[in-house]
C-alpha cells in the first residue's frame, strides 16, 4: 500500500513540476523581449542587457514557488529597473582608466610631461604584464583587439562569465595600481 501511495505522490510531484516548467517557459517566451528591451533602453549595452535579462529570469525561476505575482509586467519592469540601478552602482565604483590618465596628465602638467608620459606608458605596460597569464590575454584581447567578451570566450574556448570575471579582476588590479600612482604623483 505504501508503494502505491509513494507512486501517486511521485506522479503528482512530477506532474506539478512539469506544469510549473511549462508555465515558466511560456512566461519566459512571452516576456523575454520585453525585459531585454527595458534593460537595453536603460544601459545601452547589448551584453549587459542580455545578462540582466537572464539574471531576472533565473531569479524568477528560483523564487517561483514563493512568489505570488499579480501583475507580471509590473514585476518584471521593477526587476529590470532595480537590476540596472545595481549595475550602474557597481560600475560607478570603478573609475575608468582613461579618466585616471587624464587626471595624471593634469597633475603632471609641466615641461617634464613628455618624459612622464613615456614613464606612465612603461608603468602601464608593466602593470599589464604583472597580471596573470589568462587575465593578460583577456585584457589585451578586449582593449587592444577591441573584442567583446562573447568573442573572447569563443576564441579562448571559455565560458563567457569566466571571461567577464577575469576581466573584472584584471581591471580592478590595474585601477588600484594606477590610482596609487596618481596619488603618489600628486604628493611628489
Amino acid at each position: 500500500m505504501s508503494d502505491c501511495k509513494s507512486h501517486k505522490t511521485s506522479n503528482l510531484l512530477s506532474r506539478s513540476q512539469t506544469q510549473e516548467e511549462q508555465a515558466f517557459t511560456a512566461l519566459y517566451e512571452e516576456y523575454w523581449d520585453y525585459v531585454f528591451e527595458q534593460a537595453f533602453i536603460r544601459c545601452r549595452q547589448y551584453d549587459i542587457a542580455e545578462n540582466i535579462t537572464q539574471d531576472i529570469f533565473v531569479a524568477l525561476w528560483d523564487q517561483m514557488e514563493e512568489l505570488r505575482i499579480e501583475n507580471i509586467r509590473g514585476y518584471l519592469y521593477t526587476a529590470v529597473k532595480n537590476r540596472v540601478l545595481n549595475w550602474f552602482e557597481k560600475e560607478r565604483r570603478y573609475v575608468p582608466i582613461a579618466e585616471l590618465l587624464i587626471e595624471y596628465q593634469a597633475a603632471t602638467d609641466s615641461s617634464d610631461t613628455p618624459l612622464l608620459d613615456k614613464e606612465l606608458v612603461a608603468v602601464a605596460e608593466a602593470l599589464i604584464n604583472s597580471l596573470g597569464t589568462k587575465q593578460q590575454v583577456i585584457y589585451r584581447m578586449r582593449y587592444e583587439q577591441d573584442l567583446d567578451t562573447a568573442e573572447i570566450a569563443k576564441k579562448l574556448n571559455m565560458n563567457r562569465k569566466t571571461v567577464q570575471n577575469q576581466l573584472s579582476l584584471a581591471l580592478a588590479q590595474l585601477r588600484a595600481s594606477l590610482t596609487l600612482l596618481l596619488v603618489l604623483t600628486k604628493f611628489f
